[in-house]
């Protein structure tokens, strides 16, 4: 599998960037806005993060195919930022749902389970837009959301 990881010392080089490994140009953005907000708050990024067990490849396929099938099975955290050893689990979403709430916690368990020494995960949602009671429900179970306004280019 890839590595996607950087450190404080690659954060501008991070800024400059047009795209962000296994994302599309829309959440680049978004991931941009909150790198440059929050980026400095952090040690280290990991960015498409796979997590989880995939599916048991076709022992018939070749093996690059076999690869392929395990890789992209997995359920894949969009970026984890460390604060010292305390991790944060990031979704990024344009436009963020309800959906976001189930995918942010599972995330977090498929990371305790593979991860059981590391402290509990922080869970935070960047976006674009949402709306008050989604806020509310991730916001009273803990999950942080953190929206920024579209700026010109930016979507």
């Amino acid at each position: 599998m890839p590595s996607y990881d950087f450190t404080k010392d690659d954060l501008t080089t991070l800024l400059l960037k047009r795209f962000y490994p296994e994302r599309t140009d829309r959440s680049s953005t978004v991931i941009r806005d909150w790198l440059q907000a929050h980026g400095a708050e952090y040690d280290r990024w990991s960015f498409s993060v796979h997590i989880g067990q995939p599916v048991a490849p076709d022992p018939n396929h070749p093996p690059g195919v076999q690869k392929s099938t395990v890789y992209s099975s997995q359920k894949r955290i969009d970026v984890l930022a460390w604060q010292g050893a305390q991790p944060t689990i990031i979704e990024v979403k344009e436009y963020v749902t309800a959906a976001a709430l189930g995918q942010v916690e599972l995330y977090r368990d498929l990371f305790r389970h593979e991860n059981p020494d590391t402290p509990e995960p922080l869970l935070v949602v960047i976006g674009r837009w949402s709306d008050d009671d989604t806020i509310r429900a991730l916001n009273a179970r803990g999950i942080r959301v953190l929206l920024y306004e579209p700026t010109e280019g930016s979507v």
